[in-house]
């Protein structure tokens, strides 16, 4: 190889790995995010579906797989059975994009072991927090958590 053809590769290599550390930096920087800081949080402009007012359940971690349930409850002491099939004992995730403290029960009918989850927050994986993954069975609106 002559000297400029060496130089010329040398260079495209150089650029290259320089595009490729820059590439995995950032993906590595967006990675980087602790679990905790996606759970638990104000939900915001996230960019997931769950409409201001509604109090949505996921099938899978992330907020993601089947919108089990798409709730909007009107005051305190609504109530919400996970009816059918596919939803009762398969929520993994959920938002509270309401006003209200939602109380989630591990039984139909408000019974059993809960969790309560605050006005404008979010579980990302409820197998990591409470280790209630796959029990929601109903929810109601409380006036306290």
């Amino acid at each position: 190889m002559s000297d400029s053809k060496t130089k010329t590769f040398i260079r495209r290599v150089g650029r290259g790995a320089v595009l490729g550390f820059t590439a995995t930096a950032a993906i590595a920087a967006l990675g980087a995010v602790p679990a905790q800081a996606q759970t638990g949080t104000a939900v915001g402009a996230r960019g997931w579906s769950c409409d201001t007012g509604r109090m949505c359940m996921y099938e899978d971690a992330s907020y993601t797989g089947s919108k089990y349930v798409n709730w909007k409850p009107t005051g305190t002491n609504q109530k919400h059975q996970i009816d059918g099939w596919n939803g009762d004992n398969e929520i993994t995730s959920l938002i509270n994009n309401t006003r209200y403290n939602i109380r989630v029960y591990d039984n139909d009918d408000y019974s059993g072991q809960s969790i309560c989850v605050v006005p404008n927050h979010s579980i990302n994986n409820l197998k990591e927090w409470w280790i209630f993954n796959d029990k929601a069975e109903s929810a109601k609106t409380v006036a306290r958590c």
